[in-house]
């Protein structure tokens, strides 16, 4: 159980990579804090958890809200009593070029970038007085390579990728480690809505997309939680500033 008595805070934990990533903390023993705009979605999630044992707590959070994020801190704080483990999973899908206008960039900007620091500076905070974290930010392998079309949602996160490594300098010395995952295409519920709105299978966008990998195929949510639960464990113990491919090699080709 290698998160047994842990506190894990995983935004966007309601539906794909987030919620295999709380589904696996929680069977290694974490007690979960799910982050999520969908209150739908979140008592789904919390139901599933709590059937298999696990302990589980959702808030309604918008990440862009210094407000939500500082309420988010309080509400874990108050149920579970600290904070190991944040997860900064949440994203805006904004996917545009340079049409992009000023709203769709502050959108884009305000959950990948923004959001994701307003949590990591409230969750520090309580990481301190527990004299060490883990952060592991969810980027993607758009962060290390030019696509057509996809201006907005790159540079996002880009930033992010970024932001792991100045984190990393920045709360070393308080044993808070920071690294990110950078997965390939996942078949998540979003990538799938997104697979039937261009008229195609799930077979044929693994024909298509999948074959962008070395491996032929898109990767699983699981697939890329794992990883992140192996970041933010002691078996990482001395992983930091560290961007981890989980991309069925797409970044080799």
């Amino acid at each position: 159980m290698r998160f047994e008595k842990k506190v894990v805070v995983v935004t966007g934990g309601a539906t794909g990579i987030g919620r295999a990533a709380a589904e696996i903390f929680a069977a290694e023993g974490a007690s979960i804090v799910i982050a999520g705009r969908s209150e739908e979605r979140g008592s789904k999630a919390l139901t599933e958890i709590a059937a298999s044992g696990g302990r589980a707590l959702f808030v309604k959070t918008d990440i862009s809200s210094e407000a939500d994020v500082k309420e988010l801190m309080r509400k874990t704080l108050d149920a579970f009593g600290s904070i190991d483990v944040l997860v900064n999973n949440a994203s805006s899908f904004i996917f545009k070029s340079v049409d992009a206008t000023v709203e769709e960039w502050r959108e884009i900007l305000g959950v990948n970038v923004i959001g994701t620091a307003l949590c990591s500076r409230y969750a520090v905070e309580a990481m301190k007085t527990r004299g060490g974290g883990s952060i592991v930010n969810v980027s993607s392998i758009s962060a290390h390579i030019a696509q057509p079309g996809l201006l907005t949602y790159n540079t996002t996160k880009a930033a992010i990728s970024e932001m792991t490594r100045c984190l990393a300098l920045d709360l070393a010395p308080y044993g808070i480690r920071v690294n990110s995952v950078s997965p390939g295409y996942i078949l998540t519920e979003h990538q799938e809505g997104k697979i039937r709105s261009m008229g195609l299978t799930i077979g044929e966008a693994q024909v298509s997309w999948g074959g962008l990998h070395i491996l032929k195929r898109m990767g699983t949510p699981k697939e890329a939680a794992a990883a992140i639960a192996f970041l933010a464990s002691e078996e990482a113990s001395f992983i930091t500033g560290t961007d981890l491919f989980v991309d069925g090699g797409y970044l080799a080709l």
